[in-house]
């Protein structure tokens, strides 16, 4: 996608540092433990922005803050022109439907006692619709491309890409803005990575989704993202466009993560 420096940020996280209190019984109790260190960066709309980084390097503590989960220790967070952090309790509800999550593990986000269609129905129901959700229901599983005839199947009864599109088309149902996406594709084989890649490449163009992507892979970040934040011990140490940042990377760490990564078919 071709940014453009002058369109307002979607999603705006300034100085951002998210601390852990360790109260267990250890060796240092009450140990802290700062799991982001003032972190900045911005999302623009139609823009996939990528932080990646090792395990434990506070991408998801990150993710985790915006979606209201973490209460960072300071710093801001602005989407869509409002301060996260700062909300009531009633108008944050408002608000996260506009930010969606998919995780990895399809598997636990699915609860496998739910029928497909209860499944699609819940987020719906919790936000008071209810007139017209069967058509809703059908609308999101044709975005994602799959046969309205699986809304009587158990989670069980679907292969594992089928269940990663439900997984989508349940965030898509609340029409967000925002989609963050941790490691959507790790738990899949290489040909299914490749269609949901090739899934979440569309709804960034006919939907006008905008994504958050977390990701410690360089090859599925290469092929999705616009621009990309290394991060290392909560720190972001460089971020610049794909194009850029694989063709001139400026830290030794980014240098490494580059020649680990695999390079994409």
């Amino acid at each position: 996608m071709s940014i453009n420096s002058d369109s307002k940020p979607l999603l705006k996280v300034d100085n951002l540092s998210v601390i852990y209190h360790n109260q267990a019984l250890t060796l240092i109790r009450n140990q802290v433990v700062k799991a982001v260190k003032n972190v900045s960066f911005t999302v623009f709309p139609g823009e996939c922005y990528a932080i990646v980084g090792e395990s434990g390097g506070g991408k998801t503590s990150i993710a985790h803050s915006i979606l209201g989960f973490i209460k960072p220790s300071d710093g801001t967070i602005i989407f869509d022109d409002c301060d996260i952090w700062q909300l009531s309790k009633n108008k944050l509800r408002q608000l996260r439907p506009l930010i969606q999550p998919v995780f990895q593990d399809y598997n636990n986000a699915l609860n496998p006692l739910m029928r497909i269609r209860e499944i699609l129905s819940e987020p719906l129901l919790i936000k008071g619709i209810r007139s017209d959700a069967n058509a809703q229901l059908q609308k999101s599983l044709e975005i994602v491309g799959l046969n309205p005839e699986i809304l009587t199947r158990y989670p069980n009864q679907l292969s594992g890409g089928q269940k990663q599109r439900v997984v989508l088309a349940r965030a898509l149902i609340m029409k967000p803005k925002l989609l963050i996406l941790d490691e959507p594709v790790s738990s899949q084989d290489i040909s299914i990575g490749a269609q949901i890649i090739n899934l979440l490449r569309h709804l960034q163009v006919t939907v006008g989704l905008s994504y958050l992507l977390i990701s410690h892979n360089l090859s599925v970040v290469r092929l999705l993202a616009d621009r990309i934040a290394i991060m290392q011990n909560g720190v972001i140490i460089e971020q610049n466009t794909v194009k850029q940042l694989f063709e001139n990377p400026a830290k030794p760490y980014t240098k490494n993560l580059i020649k680990a990564s695999i390079a994409p078919d």
